[in-house]
């Protein structure tokens, strides 16, 4: 029912590929090292002010004279602010080498999606390859049901099955997924999962939501690989499925996770982890 924990911990940085994708990587030429502006002495460099502009204008704005100026005012402005941080000792307060390790980590994850997409392009045909076997977990139809749902989870049968007996007592489900939920990424929201389509949950809980009304909870717990749960539709609406060019972004970044969480798997699968 989770989503891959794999894709959820790469989502930033795969979206952030996508947002990038069309922007080709230059190679640092002499002119990046020049500076554009010195605040009390510090230098603001030309390569610092490229990588802004690069990221704007990957998300349709357009390079201007007018945007390279107002960038160039924002670093201004965030090099005075961090010279007054460190001037008043709140850089102690900051961990810089785990800061550093993890913007690195970022930085050499973007170059190994960039190296990767630019032997291996995502094709229009490769696009809607994945917008069909979406659309077919979807269902055949052009048009779907989504749910709110609601869980709690719970190690054994017996558990549950008293569990809805409390809430058909009146008891609230969110106050009792709080409490008993085994489920951490869920219980803080009192097991709210959000809208979901059929084909996004196990078939277990799927085949059980046609039959259910809006607010109605599982009269039965339901059987899955982590556990016996209790679902409960918070609400349905129809959902129109998207056309192919209307889910392009998505599918693109689907595509990365993908490949994320597939060479992920590789490297475990021939490292030495030790925890």
């Amino acid at each position: 029912m989770k989503n891959n924990l794999l894709i959820n911990l790469f989502a930033l940085a795969a979206t952030v590929f996508v947002a990038n994708v069309s922007a080709q990587t230059k190679p640092e030429a002499k002119s990046d090292y020049e500076f554009v502006a010195t605040v009390n002495g510090s230098p603001i460099t030309q390569g610092l002010l490229n990588l802004n502009v690069r990221a704007l204008t990957s998300q349709g704005q357009k390079d201007t004279p007018e945007l390279r100026q107002a960038i160039k005012e924002d670093l201004i402005n965030k090099e005075l602010i961090a010279q007054e941080a460190t001037r008043l000792g709140l850089a102690k307060e900051i961990d810089f080498p785990d800061q550093i390790t993890q913007l690195k980590q970022n930085l050499l994850l973007q170059a190994f999606l960039e190296e990767h997409f630019k032997k291996n392009p995502i094709t229009d045909a490769k696009m809607r390859e994945e917008y069909d076997r979406q659309r077919k977990l979807m269902g055949e139809g052009s048009n779907a049901t989504q749910y709110r749902l609601s869980q709690i989870v719970v190690s054994t049968e017996t558990d549950a099955i008293d569990l809805i007996r409390r809430i058909q007592k009146g008891e609230l489900f969110g106050k009792l997924a709080q409490e008993y939920s085994i489920d951490t990424g869920s219980k803080a929201q009192g097991g709210a999962l959000g809208w979901v389509l059929p084909g996004q949950v196990i078939p277990a809980v799927a085949n059980s939501l046609p039959s259910m009304g809006k607010g109605a909870v599982s009269a039965a717990p339901i059987q899955t690989p982590v556990g016996w749960v209790i679902i409960k539709v918070d609400d349905k609406r129809p959902f129109k499925v998207p056309t192919f060019e209307e889910a392009k972004p998505q599918l693109r970044q689907a595509l990365v996770q993908q490949y994320i969480a597939e060479a992920v798997k590789t490297l475990r699968a021939n490292a030495r982890i030790a925890q």
